[in-house]
């Protein structure tokens, strides 16, 4: 079965189909350039031996602040959670510019600046357009710009020089769905990416000052580190990870300059 332009011209030039598979009716929907792009880009990501670490993060202080900024009257622009949750991203980053790299065989390359990709999923497929010296930003800036890609991201106005010379990634298929855990594979040559699931409304103990504890329900995300072994070991995507667990946990509109 063929559907216009999409088939397979010439069944003399169509691969066989998996053996045992000959009498299953099928048909053949040719892969758009993206797409082989992508399984290309992909297949040499699952080469690199990578590893994913996940820490739990309590996001009341986070959703505060940003209730306080969205509610200001005449508020330039509202801000979504990504938009803090990457200003925290590239601040901790800053601190661990072994993360903020390319791994080769001899040599680990520490970019001097930060050039944050953002995964955005397109009716294409996806695509990583990058925030450059992202570090420069507070999270309002941020906020614009993944708003800005993200629309041109879905309407196929990016450019090809913009999806180039990316040194983290930021995914998040949290605002898909509810997915539970955010684990990916890499960018190359990129050795470190950072995952966002979906939040969630759980029963956490909270300790106040006195030291007694209680159980309550909080909002938490559990972002998940996948990164190349080669070139980071656990203890250093946990340490990481704990700061920017801390960071979030411990966010003011001041600290990270909106």
């Amino acid at each position: 079965m063929s559907q216009g332009n999409d088939a397979v011209p010439s069944a003399a030039t169509e691969p066989a189909v998996p053996a045992g598979y000959e009498g299953v009716p099928h048909e053949r929907v040719r892969l758009k350039l993206r797409r082989r792009t992508i399984a290309r880009n992909l297949t040499v990501a699952a080469s690199i031996p990578s590893l994913t670490a996940d820490v739990q993060v309590e996001l009341t202080a986070l959703l505060a602040a940003r209730q306080e900024w969205n509610s200001q009257p005449g508020c330039p622009v509202r801000l979504s959670v990504l938009s803090f949750l990457a200003r925290a991203a590239v601040a901790t980053l800053l601190e661990f510019p072994d993360l903020n790299a390319t791994f080769l065989d001899t040599e680990l390359i520490r970019w001097a600046t930060v050039n944050l990709g953002i995964a955005v999923d397109t009716p294409t497929g996806l695509v990583v357009p990058v925030i450059r010296d992202a570090q420069k930003y507070g999270a309002r800036e941020i906020g614009e710009l993944i708003r800005d890609i993200g629309a041109r991201g879905r309407d196929g106005g990016i450019s090809s020089a913009e999806l180039r010379g990316g040194t983290f990634t930021l995914s998040n298929p949290g605002s898909v769905g509810p997915s539970i855990r955010a684990e990916a594979l890499l960018n190359p040559p990129q050795v470190a990416l950072l995952g966002f699931p979906g939040m969630s409304r759980e029963p956490v103990v909270v300790t106040d000052a006195s030291g007694a504890e209680s159980i309550q329900i909080r909002s938490i995300l559990r972002p998940s580190l996948t990164f190349d072994h080669r070139a980071i070991d656990g203890g250093e995507a946990v340490r990481f990870l704990v700061q920017f667990r801390d960071k979030i946990q411990g966010w003011s509109l001041e600290q990270y300059q909106v």
